[in-house]
């Protein structure tokens, strides 16, 4: 059986056999492997990222300017400061990380505003999607945002929302 070769966007090796098929370096059918390298090539996001031993998110690059400002407001608070490490997708999603929305911007709803919202006592970055007035008057507004989960969608009182800084 004779193989070509190609190369995909990170790097991995894709092998087409004679009867058509794309397999994968691990040689399963590339569209079935469920090895996280190969998952991570086809949905096109990056098989390595940046992340830091406290951090809540993983990032494409070590110096994006979120993971600059988390070690900002770390070293403000006097927490512990740790250097970023390379490590492989599946170890940072494993670890619970979301995707940073800054080094993600093609995840971000359409027409979503930056904001930041107040959970258990900690401001995270998150998008909001709508603005409501109640039934108290008071403002409410359905939001987007990291949880350690992933995504949370949610609709949170304007004391919890706050512009993005």
């Amino acid at each position: 059986m004779q193989l070509a070769v190609r190369r995909l966007q990170m790097g991995d090796m894709t092998m087409v056999g004679s009867g058509g098929e794309e397999r994968c370096k691990h040689g399963e059918v590339a569209a079935w492997c469920g090895e996280s390298e190969c998952l991570a090539a086809r949905k096109g996001l990056p098989v390595r990222v940046w992340r830091t031993r406290s951090g809540g998110a993983y990032h494409r690059f070590s110096a994006c300017q979120a993971l600059a400002d988390g070690h900002h407001l770390a070293e403000r608070q006097g927490q512990e400061i740790h250097d970023p490490e390379w490590v492989p997708l599946s170890v940072a999603m494993s670890a619970g990380l979301g995707e940073c929305f800054h080094c993600f911007p093609e995840n971000v709803p359409p027409g979503a505003k930056p904001c930041q919202v107040l959970i258990a006592g900690t401001w995270v970055d998150g998008f909001l999607l709508e603005w409501k007035r109640g039934v108290d008057l008071r403002w409410k507004g359905l939001v987007e945002y990291r949880d350690r989960a992933g995504r949370r969608r949610a609709v949170r009182d304007q004391r919890d929302l706050r512009a993005r800084r």
